[in-house]
C-alpha cells in the first residue's frame, strides 16, 4: 500500500463510527439516481463506498449494489447498515470486477483523496458495460488557481488524507483522457457550518483550532464564501456530478 493509502486508512478508520451520521443526507437533494439514468435491472458499483450513504440512494432502484473501499472500519459500518450490499476491500486502480460487467460505475467524494485519478477513471471504464455509464461526484474548487490552492491548504489542514480539490474543467479533461464521452454535468451548491464539517467526536481539538485560525485569517481566499455566524462559520461547498460513457 502507498503512503496515500495509509493516510486514507488511518483517517477513515478513526472516523468510521461517526462518519455515517455526520454525512447523512449529504446527497439527498441532488437527484443522483435520476441523473445516473439507472434502470431497475441494472448493477451499480461504487469506488470509495465508505459507510454506504451514497450507494444506499440506489437501494430499491437497481438490482445489485457493490461497494469497494480501502478501509475495513468503514466497510464494517456499511455492512451493518446495509446488509444487502456486496462489499469488497480493494482499491480503485485494481477493481476486483470483470471487464465490462457493471452498468453504473460510480464514485462519490473520493477523487479529492486521490493524487493521480486518471488510472482510477481508466479502471472504472474497464469494468463498465458497453452501454453503461460512469458517474463521478466530487467537491470542486473554483477555476481560480489562487482560490483552489488556498482551498486545498484548508482541506489538507482539516484532513491529512486530502489530496486535491480540482475545478470542473479538470474533471472534463480527465474523463476525455480516459476515453470517455461526457453525457451530462451539474454543479450543486450546499450551505453548511464548520461545526458540522468538523465535529469534536470525529476530529482532534488541535486540528479544529488550526482550521478555525486558517478560516479567520485566509478564509476569503478559498472561494468557499466563509461567513462568521456567532462562534461558528458558514460556508458553501460545490459538488460536481459528471455522467459519462465509453467514447463512441
Amino acid at each position: 500500500m502507498t503512503r496515500e493509502h495509509d493516510l486514507i486508512r488511518q483517517e477513515f478508520e478513526r472516523a468510521a463510527l461517526t462518519f455515517a451520521q455526520r454525512t447523512a443526507g449529504r446527497f439527498d437533494d441532488m437527484g443522483v439516481v435520476e441523473f445516473a439514468r439507472v434502470a431497475p435491472h441494472e448493477s451499480v458499483a461504487e469506488i470509495g463506498v465508505g459507510t454506504g450513504n451514497f450507494l444506499a440512494l440506489f437501494e430499491g432502484r437497481a438490482a445489485r449494489l457493490v461497494g469497494i473501499d480501502l478501509t475495513m472500519g468503514m466497510l464494517n459500518q456499511a455492512r451493518r447498515r446495509h446488509p444487502d450490499m456486496i462489499l469488497i476491500a480493494a482499491e480503485g486502480r485494481a477493481l476486483p470486477l470483470r471487464s465490462r460487467s457493471i452498468d453504473l460505475v460510480t464514485s462519490a467524494q473520493t477523487f479529492h483523496h486521490i493524487t493521480e485519478p486518471l488510472p482510477v477513471i481508466s479502471e472504472m471504464r474497464s469494468v463498465v458495460s458497453d452501454e453503461g455509464r460512469i458517474l463521478i461526484v466530487d467537491q470542486v474548487a473554483t477555476e481560480s488557481l489562487e482560490e483552489a490552492t488556498a482551498m486545498n491548504e484548508l482541506d489538507m489542514l482539516r484532513d491529512p488524507s486530502h489530496a486535491m480539490c480540482r475545478p470542473p474543467s479538470a474533471f472534463r479533461v480527465m474523463a476525455q483522457a480516459a476515453g470517455l464521452e461526457i453525457l451530462a454535468e451539474e454543479i450543486h451548491e450546499s450551505r453548511s457550518r464548520l461545526s458540522q464539517w468538523m465535529t469534536p467526536e470525529e476530529f482532534p481539538a488541535e486540528r479544529i483550532a488550526g482550521v478555525r485560525a486558517f478560516i479567520a485569517e485566509r478564509g476569503a481566499e478559498t472561494g468557499m464564501g466563509w461567513e462568521r455566524d456567532g462562534d461558528d462559520w458558514l460556508f458553501v461547498r460545490k459538488r460536481l456530478m459528471l455522467l459519462a460513457r465509453r467514447a463512441r
